[in-house]
């Protein structure tokens, strides 16, 4: 592998809708908004980042667990519902199609955010309240039941479909990777200064590597794909390197602020070979169009998105996935100018279909 241009496409849009989480399988809420609903709108954002270069696409799954998941009375995973295949499977057809492969993201750090939300069957009178489960998901992670029931029941499965004498082995190769969670610094017990205010029960480090390296053998045993992590703080990235994780390569997210420098370090103009890890790293999300778009009261520094490709590609990065195509938050969508000009610029590494 050489360089992997990409982008994240971590959830789709229909411009009024934000599908955050809603992508795969039936949600909570008892209504189904899967990509095989909306196939065609999906299959021409695809065409479009065909058209604009990227081989690869960064696309979250299960984010809260708010769809595809079916859990049981006590919060535990039951499996997959019936309509998560028929979506995933449709993601992955449509990718095929536009000679892209997909990071598949399967949990968001938003999983252990309190607050997320669960309805359930009032046990007297049948009807379904909107409950808020005041420590997230955090219950599947923390037991040895809630691991089993992920890994047995939702995560297996999935690998397996995909995997070398899986029924859907066909789809195998439109698979890049898979990353266990988006972010995980802001869940870690141990990492004060990034842990989120929002997670009443935190991960241990011993315990999320725990998952974390469970995760990798169960995909090296099943399939091709590669296993990676999504890193939000360049000081946590050394953490991510130890063999007895299993990842294949690393994944580091950069939103420096120039007035909260301390916060999160500029890897901008670091080399990979300077950054103390021996795996390949690949620059998983920064601002795609920072000095134009933005959060208010943020200043992030003024690198355009032609900086960081050429930044990524000369510093010998695996790829460099600008935030985001999909456009739903303050950053907004990618500049289309910068992407066509680094794709004459590189014709051998983007997408065949790029004119």
């Amino acid at each position: 592998m050489t360089f992997l241009h990409g982008c994240n496409y971590p959830w789709s849009t229909d411009g009024r809708t934000v599908f955050y989480g809603l992508d795969f399988g039936a949600n909570v809420w008892g209504s189904h908004l899967g990509v095989s609903t909306r196939r065609d709108a999906i299959a021409r954002d695809f065409d479009e980042m065909a058209r604009l270069g990227f081989v690869v696409v960064r696309w979250f799954v299960f984010c809260d667990g708010r769809a595809g998941i079916v859990f049981d009375d006590r919060g535990l995973p039951r499996g997959l519902d019936q309509q998560f295949f028929p979506d995933l499977d449709a993601a992955l057809e449509i990718a095929r199609d536009a000679g892209i492969r997909i990071n598949v993201v399967l949990l968001d750090h938003h999983w252990l955010f309190r607050g997320v939300s669960q309805p359930l069957a009032d046990a007297v009178t049948g009807e379904v309240v909107d409950a808020r489960l005041p420590d997230g998901r955090a219950r599947v992670l923390l037991s040895e039941r809630g691991h089993d029931a992920l890994f047995d029941d939702v995560l297996e499965p999935l690998i397996r479909r995909y995997g070398d004498d899986g029924p859907r082995a066909d789809l195998a190769a439109q698979i890049f990777a898979f990353e266990f969670m988006n972010e995980p610094d802001f869940v870690i017990d141990e990492w004060e200064r990034d842990l989120s205010s929002r997670v009443a029960r935190p991960l241990s480090f011993a315990v999320f590597a725990e998952a974390l390296s469970r995760f990798s053998n169960l995909v090296h045993r099943h399939s091709g794909a590669l296993v990676t992590i999504g890193c939000a703080r360049l000081h946590n990235l050394w953490a991510w390197d130890d063999d007895a994780l299993g990842l294949d390569m690393l994944q580091l997210h950069s939103y420096p602020d120039v007035l909260h420098p301390s916060r999160d370090a500029d890897v901008f103009g670091t080399p990979a070979s300077q950054l103390g890890v021996k795996r390949r790293v690949i620059l998983g999300e920064f601002p795609g169009n920072a000095s134009e778009q933005r959060p208010a009261g943020a200043s992030p520094s003024e690198h355009t998105l032609d900086d960081y490709l050429e930044f990524a590609l000369t510093g010998g990065y695996l790829g460099a996935w600008p935030w985001s195509f999909s456009g739903t938050d303050a950053y907004g969508r990618l500049p289309v100018e910068a992407l066509r000009r680094f794709a004459e610029r590189h014709p051998a590494l983007v997408n065949s279909r790029f004119r």
